[in-house]
């Protein structure tokens, strides 16, 4: 049998004033209630809490994340202020050496550097603040100085590869209009060379240029596409980067500023090591201080893939 709405609806009136009046009706819900009375229910709450012994354990962990040697970005030391293990100077350097070190943070590699250099040891030193480069997480102030410490110390190191024939073969490849045409075998010599020096051996370039029709209007900026493979045909690729100019005096900076941006943005894609620091001026400095060697001979590996098992 259905309640008529006659009797239904003013039924259910009627139960909300009885609830009004018999438990709210006195309730003040607008002003806001007293630091004293805050502090009371504050108090009444914590008491009625059960202890937890997973917030025990958590609260006695703390002191130990505080003891870390790492410096926060906001620090104003850079360098880690106490000893550090030179570790034995005796042993092979590899392009990863100090690998090992780079969860010990960007202070204590840093400071392993210096250490190295005091004792004659400048490649190791090199080795040491390319760590810091690719496999630290450095604030910007520490990657700086590990850029100016690498730019210093190896003008005056030897290539790390002397042998021409173990080094990656890279081709890169030029695509532009008649106009550059002439100049442009003359400038990418000096670009391979330019970028055989800046990875210490590790790469080795050839050009393979591209003319196509030039653009008729006279005033208008010569387009270049720029991009980088390995030695075979089915070799990997980086990207196409392309940029404009009617200058040709400038043509040689842009292509090595273009060659810069296509190695970082395909390290960043292809491997797991941090990004190279982006280039602020010089493209030259930036090709042999922001990419450490190791990047480059990862590079140069990522490029030729050995061949699949079949």
């Amino acid at each position: 049998m259905r309640i008529p709405y006659y009797i239904a609806i003013p039924s259910c009136f009627l139960i909300i004033l009885i609830v009004w009046w018999a438990s709210t009706r006195n309730i003040d819900f607008l002003t806001p209630p007293s630091a004293t009375e805050l502090e009371n229910i504050h108090r009444k709450t914590i008491a009625s809490l059960p202890i937890s012994k997973v917030q025990t354990q958590v609260t006695k962990a703390v002191p130990a994340a505080v003891t870390s040697t790492e410096p926060s970005a906001s620090e104003p030391t850079l360098i880690y202020s106490g000893a550090v293990d030179i570790g034995e100077l005796s042993r092979p350097k590899d392009l990863d050496t100090y690998s090992e070190r780079a969860p010990d943070g960007a202070a204590k590699l840093l400071k392993l550097a210096a250490e190295l250099e005091l004792q004659k040891s400048p490649q190791r030193a090199l080795l040491a603040n390319e760590r810091v480069l690719d496999l630290s997480q450095a604030n910007p102030q520490q990657i700086s100085l590990a850029l100016n410490n690498i730019s210093r110390i190896s003008q005056s190191l030897q290539a790390w590869n002397q042998d021409t024939k173990a080094a990656n073969p890279i081709v890169i490849h030029i695509g532009t209009g008649k106009k550059f045409a002439k100049i442009l075998p003359k400038i990418m010599e000096s670009v391979t060379e330019e970028l055989h020096r800046s990875s210490s051996g590790l790469i080795q370039c050839k050009v393979e240029i591209h003319i196509g029709e030039s653009i008729r209007a006279t005033d208008t900026p010569t387009p270049v596409a720029v991009w980088m493979t390995g030695k075979e045909k089915s070799s990997p690729s980086t990207d196409v980067l392309s940029f404009t100019t009617n200058n040709p005096d400038n043509l040689n900076n842009e292509i090595l500023k273009t060659l810069f941006n296509l190695i970082r943005g395909h390290l960043s894609k292809t491997t797991s090591y941090n990004p190279a620091p982006e280039a602020i001026d010089d493209a030259k400095i930036a090709l042999s201080s922001n990419i450490t060697r190791l990047l480059w001979n990862e590079f140069g590996k990522k490029m030729n893939p050995a061949p699949k098992a079949r």
